[in-house]
């Protein structure tokens, strides 16, 4: 951790201490496994009781503010409501800038999806300060979400619906509908990879891929990216396609489940026959 960051962190838990809505916190994130390093930032959680909520929530970037030298951004996520907040911000600190994230947790309503999350692989271990021992109890009672394992038979019909649907882009020459659907075959192959390989507890799909999925496979993610020119991306797509079909026979094959090979036959061949037809390249839908 920045030395400076740490400074504006001790300088907020400091004035939390005082405030007494905050009943305490607890770290999240890189520090809370242990994994922090210069370049990461904090993800403190705090408990707040519903009476109290609403206003604690309004002051949080007066807190930031005056723990910094200039408050640049406050960004709240989309999903932010009544029982949870989570805020990302970033903070100047002499001529740096440096990010500081900041979490809020309605302690009347824990059972809350996003609220169970932030208290996943936490212990009294990661507290911050406890004011009355609610944090304490809080995190002792486990509150935990599932990890979510992605369904690789959905992955599937996912990827081969989106192929099919590249075919009229790349004959439109329809550049941004082909980067969407190109993405949705990454991430359909993500989660592919993710439903045999994932053992993380934490972490979105990034980190999970990073931890768990071996590097051969993570090569085989790399081949979608490319430059924004059509031949580029008929080639990224037809590799991509070749290494994903690859994947999903030896998937199938860990799990017992039945490759679904005509499907992927019939979509990979008009696929190519469709891209090497020039005649249909100034069809208009």
């Amino acid at each position: 951790m920045h030395k400076d960051l740490e400074a504006a962190f001790n300088r907020v838990v400091e004035m939390l201490k005082k405030d007494q809505r905050c009943k305490g916190g607890w770290h999240y994130g890189s520090i809370s496994r242990g994994a922090e390093d210069i370049y990461s930032d904090y993800d403190p959680v705090f408990l707040v009781a519903d009476r109290d909520f609403e206003q604690f929530d309004a002051d949080v970037p007066k807190a930031l503010a005056a723990a910094s030298d200039e408050l640049l951004v406050f960004w709240g996520e989309s999903f932010n409501n009544d029982h949870f907040k989570n805020y990302c911000s970033v903070i100047r600190l002499g001529s740096d800038l440096h990010q500081f994230d900041f979490f809020i947790i309605n302690a009347d309503y824990p059972e809350e999806w996003m609220c169970r999350q932030h208290c996943k692989g936490c212990t009294s271990d990661n507290i911050i300060f406890d004011r009355t021992g609610e944090v304490a109890t809080f995190l002792d009672k486990g509150y935990r979400t599932d990890n979510d394992i992605p369904d690789p038979v959905r992955a599937m019909d996912t990827y081969w619906l989106h192929t099919e649907m590249l075919i009229k882009y790349f004959k439109r020459k329809d550049l941004f509908k082909l980067i969407k659907n190109i993405d949705i075959l990454f991430h359909s192959h993500v989660d592919l990879l993710l439903s045999q390989y994932d053992t993380l507890d934490w972490g979105a799909w990034e980190s999970k891929v990073k931890y768990c999925v071996p590097e051969e496979k993570q090569e085989h993610l790399k081949h979608y990216f490319t430059n924004a020119e059509f031949s580029a991306l008929e080639a990224a797509v037809k590799r991509s396609i070749v290494l994903f079909k690859q994947d999903a026979e030896e998937i199938c094959r860990a799990k017992g489940i039945n490759y679904p090979a005509r499907i992927a036959e019939q979509v990979v061949t008009y696929f190519n026959r469709r891209m090497e037809d020039k005649d249909c390249e100034a069809i208009n839908y």
